[in-house]
């Protein structure tokens, strides 16, 4: 342990806060007046709490602090962790004000360290943070949970496993960490988001008690890698099921190319009585375009309307919708739907135009992208693909190197191998074998099997 603490330690200072720092009260009807506060202390502090609370800007935490001071709780742990907290809220540098605020305390409990320990982390200084941590360790404080978990949620950001180990290590060494479930699932965390699924795997099964958080985290990072058969065995283990760890398995097996089981996962929880949210409903409604099977769109549209997800008032489940008609070659149903929505994103757009251009209507694809452009929705690299297909069906060879050329020039969207397998398409379908030729020889991303 000194070994570790020892990369931890770092050298205190003491500051005294500077009259610049402490304004004289002025009238600010914000701010409610403290005059008639009650003298009992504890009533008191809770006031000044509230009033924190409702502050959103440096001038107002300033005068709560000068308040503070005033009153005599300038050695006030439980207030000036707030104080620190709200500081960090609106982004003041902790080098400055907060930390001038810490090293005024003489007794400083783990919350105000981890206060400030936090705010450095939060602003991207993790190095600042490990070695307050070492001076509050060397001081003889422990830590709390809250402690670990902004300093394993720092790691998190900058994807430092080593660190993270060492911290782990440091939950063990320091002790009483083991049975706390919100450490627990921050070090999941940590282990999956760094790409270290197994040790956050054990982490889980060395925990003694668990909640909903901590099976769901495993669940989305197996799900996320791939492997479903994982995340279906901790899914049957899981005592409670809500709505985040079925939307998790409906959505998983999706993106990994299995629609009958997120299908059969969704109709699983409508019989199970869970509610519903536009995550769910667009996971299973691009499992039914992956399988074609429109025979479920009633089904699920009555879902989504009973749960306040209404297609034509909801652009999320909209836009799903739109492309699950497409693909099952209802362009007519997938525009009713386009046409009855009261709002329209760039995805509303792209999945119509994508349909148009797909099933033979070229001409309307390729007006529809025109009237977008007038409503200065900027495209995005699937409506290219729909009007380079379009162009491609027509034989607009000019027209399609035209919008190829402006992708990236006039939108910022770089060209994909998708976008070239239409422009090989364009130019073959036009009889120009040699331009298409050259083109696939000569681009500049790595072709695949479309090419």
């Amino acid at each position: 342990m000194a070994a570790l603490i020892r990369k931890f330690s770092t050298g205190s200072s003491r500051y005294y806060i500077p009259r610049e720092f402490i304004p004289q009260i002025k009238t600010d009807k914000a701010l409610v007046s403290f005059s008639e506060y009650p003298r009992d202390k504890k009533i008191l502090e809770n006031q000044l709490i509230s009033t924190l609370d409702g502050c959103y800007n440096l001038l107002q935490i300033k005068q709560v602090h000068a308040q503070i001071l005033q009153k005599g709780l300038d050695q006030c742990g439980y207030l000036l962790t707030k104080l620190i907290r709200m500081l960090t809220k609106i982004n003041i540098p902790m080098d400055s004000y907060p930390r001038l605020i810490f090293e005024q305390v003489k007794y400083r409990n783990p919350f105000l360290w981890t206060a400030l320990i936090r705010g450095y982390s939060l602003q991207g200084r993790l190095k600042d943070s490990i070695t307050l941590y070492g001076s509050m360790r060397r001081e003889g404080i422990d830590p709390v949970s809250f402690t670990f978990s902004a300093l394993f949620k720092a790691c998190i950001e900058i994807l430092d496993v080593n660190l993270g180990r060492q911290l782990h290590a440091q939950t063990i060494l320091v002790g009483g960490f083991v049975s706390d479930i919100y450490v627990g699932n921050t070090l999941i965390d940590m282990y999956v988001k760094c790409g270290c699924l197994d040790c956050g795997h054990k982490v889980f099964d060395e925990m003694p008690g668990k909640d909903v958080i901590s099976w769901t985290e495993l669940i989305v990072a197996y799900t996320k890698s791939g492997d479903m058969k994982s995340a279906s065995v901790l899914f049957d283990g899981l005592p409670l099921k809500d709505m985040v760890a079925w939307t998790a398995m409906v959505t998983g097996y999706t993106q990994n190319a299995k629609p009958r089981e997120a299908i059969e996962y969704f109709e699983r929880m409508q019989n199970s009585g869970v509610g519903t949210d536009e995550v769910t409903l667009v996971g299973v409604i691009l499992a039914c375009a992956k399988l074609g099977a429109i025979k479920y769109a009633d089904w699920i549209c009555d879902v989504a309307e009973r749960s306040g997800f209404g297609l034509t008032n909801n652009v999320v489940v909209g836009s799903a919708f739109i492309e699950m008609y497409s693909k099952c070659g209802r362009v007519g149903d997938a525009y009713r739907v386009f046409e009855e929505m009261k709002e329209r994103n760039v995805f509303t757009y792209s999945s119509m135009i994508v349909g148009l251009a797909t099933h033979g209507q070229a001409h309307a694809a390729l007006q529809l992208f025109h009237e977008m452009l007038q409503t200065e929705t900027k495209p995005n690299r699937i409506t290219f693909i729909g009007v380079l297909r379009a162009c491609s069906h027509l034989g607009l060879v000019e027209q399609g190197r035209q919008l190829f050329a402006s992708m990236e020039k006039c939108y910022g969207v770089a060209p994909s191998a998708d976008h070239y397998v239409c422009m090989v398409d364009l130019l073959g379908r036009a009889g120009r074998l040699q331009e298409a030729l050259e083109l696939a020889q000569t681009m500049p991303v790595e072709p695949h099997g479309g090419v």
